[in-house]
């Protein structure tokens, strides 16, 4: 039997698809393209990269033709994987040896970067192929679940691996009919599912996106308040804490309020970026310049492999442009116009398009240079 095999659901992906399917060139052994109804030429775009096509008629349910997919794959392990993402070029033969010499591993989670300009993560994108692992759900279908219970029966573990990453484009050009197709969805896995954390953060995104700022705080304190109410902590729930305090900061908010919460956020997910950097805003706001740039510090000094540890993905001007500006105003407000001008420095080298980060330096420097020796 071939060692590995690409799963893919489509429906009008032809301009993407090509991308994607060149990208797992010399990685896999086999596609297999489950179409849900397009009227471009998916299709004819699958075949000419060799993939097995199968059609199912799209019912509002993600998770048919996934499965369908995964009753077509013919190898060992699945790699699951949509037309909107590219596997990034690494030594495939190396991962494929990796794969090849595995016997302790039900699934391997694979580097996954959900959005350009963010980190990666840790996601279920490998699992050898059984008929016991299917998905399930509307939306925001998981496999996670059965993988674990295909591992307990088998004496298999989760691992991970480092030599495969995805890189997720469907977050760029116009969405809107993406969000169309989803909000409703997700209001109705909601219905059945009110436990599921990240379907709250999705609905949020969506309303944030489309500019409706008020429904998109009401989804995430929704999220919030469903965390507070029950004992056990998922992984997920972090992302309605994180995605709502990050939301209040960009729009310029600080306050009592958005203290105590990024507070109940750090008590609850310790030394997270995000609500790190948040925590730092709100200590720059209330005068507490130098603790708010320990903060800064510890966060610009992660690795990106420490990154990938906390779990999460995160946008990497949280480790740039973000970071190196509020520390530029922390060591100004702290007196030290050198360090200020630098920090002010590394900013703009990560946005030269922004001149507030070379007026700011400029100034940093010169009060820097008046200063007496």
């Amino acid at each position: 039997m071939a060692l590995l095999n690409a799963a893919l659901i489509v429906r009008d992906e032809a301009a993407a698809l090509d991308r994607c399917l060149t990208s797992l060139t010399g990685l896999v052994d086999g596609i297999v393209v489950v179409d849900t109804g397009s009227v471009d030429d998916s299709p004819a775009v699958a075949r000419r990269h060799g993939a097995v096509v199968d059609n199912v008629a799209w019912a509002g349910d993600f998770a048919t033709p996934r499965n369908r997919s995964l009753e077509l794959v013919e190898a060992d392990w699945v790699l699951y994987i949509d037309a909107d993402e590219v596997v990034v070029a690494g030594d495939h033969d190396r991962f494929r040896a990796q794969l090849a010499a595995d016997h302790q591993h039900i699934a391997l989670r694979a580097r996954f970067a959900p959005r350009v300009g963010w980190t990666p993560y840790r996601e279920y994108r490998l699992w050898r192929s059984r008929p016991t692992i299917r998905f399930e759900g509307m939306i925001h279908e998981s496999i996670v679940g059965a993988v674990h219970l295909a591992g307990e029966g088998e004496g298999l573990a989760v691992g991970a691996t480092d030599l495969l990453t995805i890189q997720h484009y469907g977050y760029e050009g116009d969405q809107s009919h993406k969000y169309a197709r989803d909000e409703p969805l997700l209001l109705a896995q909601l219905d059945r599912d009110p436990e599921h954390i990240f379907l709250y953060d999705h609905l949020a995104r969506i309303r944030e996106a489309r500019g409706d700022s008020a429904g998109a705080v009401a989804a995430w304190t929704q999220g919030i308040e469903r965390v507070r109410a029950r004992p056990a902590r998922e992984p997920d729930d972090r992302l309605v804490y994180i995605n709502l305090i990050i939301h209040r900061v960009r729009l310029g908010a600080t306050g009592t309020d958005l203290a105590a919460l990024v507070d109940e956020a750090l008590e609850r997910f310790p030394r997270l970026p995000p609500l790190e950097y948040a925590a730092a805003v709100v200590e720059f706001a209330d005068g507490e310049a130098g603790s708010a740039a320990d903060r800064l510090e510890w966060l610009l000094g992660l690795s990106p492999d420490e990154v990938i540890e906390t779990g999460s993905s995160y946008d990497g001007r949280l480790f740039g442009e973000w970071a190196w500006n509020l520390l530029g105003l922390c060591r100004f407000a702290l007196g030290d116009d050198a360090a200020a001008a630098e920090a002010f420095g590394r900013a703009e080298r990560e946005a030269p398009t922004d001149p507030t980060y070379r007026t700011r330096r400029q100034l940093a420097a010169a009060r820097a240079a008046a200063r007496p020796v």
